[in-house]
């Protein structure tokens, strides 16, 4: 392409003679250099251009540069630097100008040497400010993974603990009502050393992206988090105890029946959950364990179950 890593020159001006001239100024620089001589041409050529740099001439045929000004910077989406021709010389002109928003000006006629001069000057400044917003959108997309991965498991893309220590608390206040409770499920793949001892390791990472799909689910409103090992905690927000054992138990259905696929084989696997409602002078440590108990209860109890914590 003629345009590709070169910065772009839009010349507006009913002259020919004038563009000719900057042209013929400009010829040396590696830019690519385009022009219009109305308004409406320069609009359209800002649209499919998307310069780096607009020499607007303050008199056109069809419209005043001062009012165009405002129709190029809402057609720019790089925000391009803006520099009048002009060739009135009174003060007021020149701070006209500025209080639109246009980084100079150069009076006409012009010396070449001038806008050379002005010409680099605009776009080197243009360069360094794209750099320092790349630099700056790779920084923020840099922090945003760094932020994912520190809160994420790298297997099944989950939470990891780390979220359960620095936001679950923050999101658990945020649904505090009066009709309905917040009720952490601790749900654990039953017989899971079965698994990879009979199919193999990667068999089992295969299961555990799977559960962790039908789980997320099953509770997009809601959290889910890889626990540790094969240990799933799921957060339900705002709901009642009979509609947190229901989720509980169609997670535990829908795994039941999901056929797994490995190197050919299939297999299935079932699900222990354990269920608690969270209480806030409990804590979410004692919330957690209460789940935990109730989930070794259900394991005890014959395994692929739904069971609620009960203090003994």
């Amino acid at each position: 392409m003629e345009t590709q890593n070169k910065q772009i020159v839009l010349i507006v001006d009913d002259s020919l003679l004038i563009c000719e001239q900057i042209k013929a100024s400009l010829k040396e620089e590696n830019i690519f250099i385009t022009e219009a001589h109305t308004g409406e041409e320069a609009e359209a050529m800002v649209k499919q251009y998307q310069p780096d740099l607009i020499l607007l001439d303050v008199v056109l045929p069809d419209a005043d540069g001062y009012t165009l000004f405002d129709r190029l910077k809402a057609a720019d989406q790089n925000d391009a630097a803006i520099l009048f021709l002009t060739s009135k010389d009174k003060d007021d002109d020149v701070v006209k100008g500025f209080s639109k928003g246009a980084c100079d000006y150069i009076k006409k006629p012009f010396v070449r040497g001038e806008l050379l001069s002005r010409v680099h000057t605009h776009l080197l400044i243009k360069k360094q400010k794209d750099d320092l917003n790349r630099q700056n959108r790779e920084l923020r997309t840099n922090m945003e993974r760094l932020n994912y991965m520190a809160f994420r498991d790298g297997l099944t893309g989950l939470y990891n603990r780390r979220y359960v220590v620095g936001d679950l608390m923050d999101d658990i206040r945020d649904h505090n009502r009066e009709k309905t409770r917040n009720v952490l499920i601790l749900a654990d793949i039953d017989d899971f050393k079965k698994i990879n001892d009979t199919y193999g390791h990667d068999a089992g990472d295969q299961a555990l992206v799977c559960i962790a799909n039908i789980l997320e689910g099953f509770c997009r409103r809601h959290k889910v988090v890889r626990w540790g090992g094969e240990e799933f905690l799921i957060i339900l927000f705002d709901v009642t105890e009979e509609e947190a054992f229901r989720i509980s138990e169609s997670i535990r259905e829908e795994v039941e029946h999901f056929p797994f696929f490995y190197d050919n084989t299939e297999f299935t696997c079932t699900l222990t959950l354990g269920l608690h409602t969270y209480h806030e002078l409990e804590g979410i440590e004692e919330s957690i364990s209460c789940a935990d108990k109730a989930l070794y209860k259900g394991k005890r109890s014959g395994k692929n179950c739904s069971i609620w914590y009960e203090k003994e």
